[in-house]
């Protein structure tokens, strides 16, 4: 059996804030393997992004606590040293985050940003790594590579832009790379060319990738698996086939039944009624039994376990044998 490279175990984090305690991620666990593509997805508010920056320890401590493992290779993370983490993010494990406008620095060139990543974690003369940040850059489909490098971050458009953080994601050769909903500020055009450069670096680098995002067609093109977050907590995780044909929970039937799609071109989509609970006090039971059309006393009273079946987990009572 193939080690995975990234393990993430009874993952839950915290915030102590003056309305409470807010419970944001909620008891998960997944893993990804070498140049696997895991797709995170749910609604705004579900965990992803939270999920996401408590594996690079983006998250500061108070008020947020971080329980459980983060295991890259052999390492957990959340046994080292914030000196030691460093050497770790933005080389080992990285990420791009949602708007490349306030990630780069107005202030510096693109030149400059991407030396730095490769000066912090790795040694070499500055003609190296001038040549390595062209390289990069061209590899990622930036044209004229030379000219950007001594350009700053407003004389680029927005997919140029989202093209440096990728670039930049990618000077050290990380295992893990971690893109936070990537085409999220882009039209849809720009969107699909994203994507495009992400498969093609999967593939050409072999690197794991988690992609956030609350998308689902992107999901359809990009990923292997998906893992469909709701109120903190992974209540179904499969195979991208399995997910669209197959969806066994009610939410993940849900999500799919409100996409437009050639068969529901008339009419109004379908939508899941009722609101996601408060992170401040999630209901008793399942946490998607206020809108949950299949509610049983049991959904109200008992936390669902987790049925697995071969690389399918599914977090519903109905999927159990106490069903009925």
């Amino acid at each position: 059996m193939i080690k995975p490279i990234l393990t993430v175990e009874n993952l839950t984090v915290t915030f102590e804030t003056k309305y409470g305690k807010a419970v944001a991620v909620n008891d998960i666990s997944f893993t990804l393997k070498k140049g696997e593509k895991l797709g995170l997805v749910g609604e705004s508010g579900s965990g992803k992004s939270v999920t996401s920056k408590s594996i690079l320890r983006l998250l500061q401590s108070p008020p947020a606590k971080v329980e459980g493992k983060i295991i890259l290779g052999d390492t957990n993370l959340l046994d080292i040293s914030e000196k030691e983490m460093r050497s770790y993010r933005g080389n080992k494990v990285t990420m791009i985050f949602q708007e490349p406008m306030v990630s780069l620095n107005p202030l510096f060139t693109i030149g400059d940003q991407l030396s730095e990543v490769i000066n912090l974690h790795q040694k070499c003369s500055k003609k190296q790594c001038h040549q390595r940040v062209v390289d990069m850059l061209r590899t990622v489909g930036i044209p004229s590579p030379e000219t950007r490098f001594k350009q700053y971050p407003f004389e680029l458009s927005g997919g140029m832009r989202q093209r440096v953080m990728i670039a930049m994601a990618l000077l050290c050769n990380p295992e893990v790379l971690i893109a936070d909903e990537p085409t999220t500020a882009l039209d849809v055009t720009i969107q699909a060319q994203i994507m495009d450069l992400l498969r093609k670096l999967n593939s050409d680098f072999n690197v794991s990738i988690i992609l956030i995002t609350h998308d689902l067609g992107v999901v359809a093109e990009m990923v292997d698996t998906v893992a469909v977050m709701y109120a903190g907590s992974i209540v179904e995780k499969a195979s991208v086939r399995e997910i669209f044909c197959d969806p066994k929970h009610p939410y993940t039937q849900g999500l799919l039944k409100s996409i437009p799609t050639m068969k529901n071109v008339e009419g109004d989509l379908e939508t899941i009624e009722g609101n996601v609970p408060s992170i401040y006090k999630l209901p008793s039971g399942c946490a998607f039994n206020n809108r949950c059309k299949y509610k049983k006393s049991i959904c109200t009273q008992e936390i669902p376990p987790t049925t697995v079946n071969g690389e399918r987990w599914i977090k519903c009572w109905k999927c159990t044998d106490r069903w009925g």
